[in-house]
């Protein structure tokens, strides 16, 4: 059962993992992406992946691409299709603002 709602910035602390919440404005209300900063792991879900991406409030989108883009990621993992690394992560932020003129 759920103990307490998760809010942008807080902290889940798994022992050897630490994640910084990072709520993201998609399809289901409650999602996350999971950042450990000390090693540059993204766990991304829905978010950012190496595919179509799904689209439902573009401005909020294009904002929140924005706002990811500079994090030092080095590896993510998303919720659909292969893990991918920063460079790849930063390309298709990139390709995205590109493609809507941003």
């Amino acid at each position: 059962p759920e103990t307490r709602t998760l809010g942008y910035g807080d902290v889940v602390d798994l022992g050897d993992w630490v994640f910084k919440v990072i709520h993201t404005p998609r399809h289901s209300i409650g999602e996350i992406m999971l950042w450990k900063k000390a090693t540059g792991i993204l766990f991304s879900g829905d978010m950012i992946y190496d595919g179509e991406l799904i689209e439902d409030d573009v401005p909020a989108y294009i904002d929140f691409m924005k706002r990811i883009y500079d994090l030092s990621v080095r590896v993510v993992h998303g919720g659909h299709f292969p893990s991918f690394d920063g460079n790849r992560y930063r390309e298709l932020i990139r390709k995205y603002l590109d493609e809507k003129d941003q």
